[in-house]
């Protein structure tokens, strides 16, 4: 049943029977032949999912052998592969369960079964959410609150409309996202049931989310306390919030329940604390999350290694980032977010600890993942897009040849065709303009990010004072280069090597040999970036000013020299720059 290689590999329908009995035999259940019910076949189901976990291309290898031999039909079989493409975090396998999700939602077991629907709209919105693809979610999401009217599960609606806050913030509409979550909360607080309670907390979590991204870090520690005290109330009266939901914990893991929660709560107190220079209290609440059976376990220790890193406690930061780069790289997964969020705290700990050069090696490591990440994240967003526009083409022929058949009139037909594709052209426009924005949004985060490594990098260059008279013709072009960058002379309109003749002293034979070994184009290029720099950080901290005052207050001779050079360097002008960036989105669950 397996080649040299360890694949799996059936031949003969007795092959896959005796996979089947094993299966079953496994999960305590007789085996089933081909052509029973779906529902009967759920042990081998869940068999596949779990061989998923580790072996994602042998569980795939499964559920074709279940397909091919018809002992689970088409849509099943379908559903199996989405739900095995899902389990990963690999953007083309996540790509791949959203198509095959968004083609089940079309097929008559999902149209007519609300069950099955739902069911749908979960894995979608999950995929969706570890894709971030956001604007697939707040899609999906939305039909998943009408679904759940629908159905009258009303609390189920409102955990959705908290999740929609999320996402609206993300798309650059944050006033309109935590209103959503807010109304989420005043509608479920003070109901004393465990189904509303609960969903109660999960609307505080995004709230906590959405101000995170904000930066507003004061308003989190009062949202996490609501946490706390509701848990607290629960503790206290926990048979007054008994409903006989399938979501209710029983008695014996009521405590682990209310222990994971109000240690997320201290954590989010922790931190923000801890961002806002509020050290004591910070400590204070990390000592109550250690306290607490999170605090045991890895997933908890590394959701507080940002806050160890701001608190100065880097051993205990080390402690968690040792293994999990270990684990990072045993997996090929470099190129993330979170190994990102490594390289930065601990160059953050190196300068801190005052090891200059690592600390460099490892901003400059840094700023380079950032640039591969931003470039993964467009290539895969453009991979899924195509094969999204593929499927909906398919579904726009169906959808045509539907009309063609229900129409009597060619007129009729006509005008309906031409509606078909004046929507679709208007979605794909205003799909197209969203993503522009919000890869603009991404791009001026990068911008501001890359601007803030290289001063840090320049302060950590800066060469000791000494006397340029004694430098080799090396040294003292690099010598110049830190005098320009530290004395901000790139800022005047007319500088050249005369002002460095006049600002040190030396011969302009002295200077012009030290340009000569250093290379004079390589100044240019050093100047120019100085001002672009110079220009980013005037509209981070002078946001009113204009293109044509900071261009001059940089040192360009014009406002067209300084547009032209800014988009050269970053791929987008001044104007566009400055409208975007204020906005940074970030998900932290």
């Amino acid at each position: 049943m397996e080649n040299k290689k360890g694949q799996l590999f059936i031949r003969r329908p007795w092959q896959l029977w005796l996979l089947l009995s094993l299966l079953c035999v496994a999960c305590g259940r007789a085996p089933e032949k081909s052509g029973q019910e779906p529902g009967k076949l759920q042990a081998v189901f869940e068999e596949v999912l779990a061989v998923a976990t580790e072996q994602p291309d042998r569980a795939i290898q499964m559920a074709d052998s279940l397909k091919r031999e018809e002992v689970l039909p088409v849509y099943q079989t379908d559903l199996l592969r989405a739900r095995i493409y899902a389990q990963s975090l690999e953007s083309r396998r996540l790509d791949s369960a959203i198509i095959i999700c968004e083609r089940l939602m079309k097929q008559p077991e999902a149209e007519t079964n609300n069950n099955q629907r739902y069911n749908l709209l979960d894995l979608l919105i999950r995929a969706c959410r570890d894709a971030q693809d956001d604007e697939q979610m707040l899609h999906w999401t939305t039909e998943m609150i009408e679904l759940c009217h629908l159905q009258g599960e009303e609390t189920e609606a409102l955990r959705n409309e908290a999740e929609l806050g999320v996402v609206l913030t993300k798309l650059g509409r944050a006033d309109e996202g935590e209103a959503r979550i807010d109304s989420v909360i005043n509608r479920l607080s003070g109901k004393r049931k465990f189904n509303e309670m609960d969903a109660l907390i999960i609307a505080h979590k995004r709230k906590v989310n959405v101000l995170e991204k904000a930066e507003r870090y004061s308003d989190i520690p009062p949202v996490a306390q609501s946490i706390v005290d509701i848990l607290t109330d629960f503790e206290q009266h926990p048979h007054e919030f008994h409903d006989g939901s399938y979501r209710e914990v029983t008695e014996p893991f009521r405590p682990e329940y209310i222990d994971f929660y109000r240690s997320q709560a201290y954590g989010y107190m922790a931190y923000a604390y801890a961002e806002t220079g509020d050290k004591a209290a910070s400590r204070r609440f990390l000592a109550l999350y250690e306290e607490g059976g999170l605090a045991k376990t890895f997933e908890g220790r590394k959701q507080m290694a940002p806050t160890w890193c701001l608190l100065g406690e880097y051993d205990k930061m080390e402690e968690v980032y040792t293994p999990l780069e270990a684990a990072l790289r045993a997996q090929g997964d470099t190129a993330s977010v979170e190994y990102a969020t490594i390289l930065r705290n601990r160059a953050i700990a190196a300068e801190a600890r005052g090891r200059k050069d690592e600390a460099l090696r490892l901003y400059k490591e840094y700023e380079d993942l950032n640039s591969t990440i931003n470039e993964q994240l467009l290539k895969g967003n453009a991979h899924l897009y195509a094969a999204r526009f593929h499927a909906q083409e398919q579904q726009n022929e169906i959808e045509r040849q539907k009309v063609n058949r229900r129409k009597a009139v060619t007129a009729s037909i006509i005008i309906s065709i031409i509606a078909l594709l004046v929507l679709f052209f208007a979605i794909f426009a205003s799909i197209a303009w969203r993503k522009t924005k919000q890869h603009n949004r991404a791009l001026a985060r990068q911008i501001s990010e890359a601007v803030e490594s290289r001063e840090k990098n320049r302060e950590l260059q800066q060469a000791p004072a000494m006397d340029p008279s004694t430098l080799s013709n090396e040294q003292l072009f690099l010598y110049l280069k830190d005098l320009i960058a530290r004395d901000e002379l790139f800022l005047k309109k007319d500088f050249g090597r005369q002002t460095l003749i006049e600002r040190t002293g030396l011969p302009k034979e002295r200077i012009g040999a030290a340009f000569a070994q250093g290379g004079g184009d390589r100044i240019t290029t050093f100047i120019r970036e100085l001002r672009l720099d110079y220009a980013v950080h005037l509209m981070n901290g002078q946001p009113q000013l204009g293109v044509e005052q900071i261009s001059r207050s940089s040192g360009f001779l014009s406002a067209d020299t300084f547009t032209r050079s800014f988009r050269s360097k970053f791929g987008m002008t001044p104007t566009a720059y400055k409208q975007n960036k204020g906005n940074t989105p970030a998900e932290n669950r």
